[in-house]
């Protein structure tokens, strides 16, 4: 007898179909089945109170539907074991799609299917605020499958939040062509070359980058400071990574300095002597020189040359 227990249990199990006395067995609740598929349930209120309750025994899933929500109401879908204590219990929209489609409130017309997860299942309006509030419902032997969404993301989609252990693999867009520019504060992909290499701009985005050109006739006998870039907003820094100089024959050496601020501190100094530079000398600063956030940078010959000019032409960009 136990043999024959054991072999019914497992096809049971095994979700195959079995007859007790010439009646269906559910799956997950081993006795006759003697309810109808379909059993019809519903319920009305004006009020914060309970539109129907049910018994889930013999059956494994509930659809619900909103004929009237009212207006302003909130109803709760919610299980339990004892019909005492009551737990709010999710299931799936109609149109199985968004980030609320796996609910336990609605607040619209709308059609829900919930699996079993309790002997009882109930719904209510938890929220009242004006209008008729009415539902209707069948119980089905068939589960309600699909009760879970799946998101691929990382560990966070806020931004300052911690990268987590297990990050996203990104794929790029192979271009061979410039690709159509998009509006600010829009999503676009990043661009590769056709074996995935991807292509990158140092620094910053266009629209942040500055340059300054020499004036005419350049720095000329003074000690008087030049901006090369003005103050940004509060919080946001000047960055200079690479400068050009090129100067004439002058009448008296001279040092030369990138200062942070208005005769701020010294980031960067250089010497230029009476011959002066023949062509032009390009610096890059593989490390920007960085200004004090919302300070200017400016260039100063910090003695006066006498004769001649000197010649500075700069390119930065600003970020925080």
């Amino acid at each position: 007898m136990g043999i024959v227990t054991g072999y019914l249990s497992q096809l049971v199990n095994n979700g195959i179909k079995l007859l007790n006395g010439g009646t269906e067995v559910s799956s997950s609740n081993p006795l006759p089945v003697a309810q109808t598929d379909g059993l019809a349930v519903s319920g009305t209120a004006t009020s914060a109170a309970v539109l129907f309750t049910t018994s889930m025994l013999n059956y494994e899933s509930i659809t619900v539907q909103v004929t009237s929500a009212g207006t302003s109401c909130t109803i709760t879908y919610e299980g339990s074991e004892d019909e005492v204590t009551w737990q709010a219990t999710s299931g799936l929209t109609v149109s199985n799609g968004g980030a609320s489609a796996n609910t336990s409130i609605s607040i619209a017309p709308i059609i829900m299917q919930f699996p079993r997860k309790a002997l009882f299942f109930r719904a209510r309006v938890s929220t009242y605020g004006s209008g008729t509030v009415s539902v209707v419902g069948s119980l089905s032997k068939a589960y309600g499958g699909l009760q879970g969404l799946m998101y691929i993301a990382g560990s966070s989609s806020i931004e300052g939040s911690g990268a987590g252990i297990n990050p996203i693999v990104i794929g790029a867009e192979a271009r061979t062509l410039s690709k159509a520019i998009v509006s600010n504060a829009s999503v676009v992909r990043p661009i590769a070359t056709q074996d995935g290499r991807l292509i990158t701009r140092p620094h910053s985005i266009p629209e942040n980058e500055w340059q300054y050109a020499a004036a005419s006739g350049g720095i000329a006998n003074t000690t008087t400071a030049v901006t090369i870039v003005a103050a940004q907003a509060a919080g946001v820094r000047n960055y200079l990574t690479s400068l050009q100089l090129s100067s004439d024959a002058l009448g008296a050496a001279t040092e030369i300095a990138i200062r942070d601020g208005a005769g701020g501190t010294v980031l960067w100094r250089g010497k230029i002597g009476t011959a002066g530079i023949a062509g032009v000398i390009t610096i890059q600063f593989s490390d920007p020189l960085k200004s004090t956030a919302a300070t200017l940078l400016e260039v100063v010959t910090l003695s006066a040359s006498v004769f001649g000019g000197v010649y500075v032409n700069a390119q930065g960009y600003k970020a925080p």
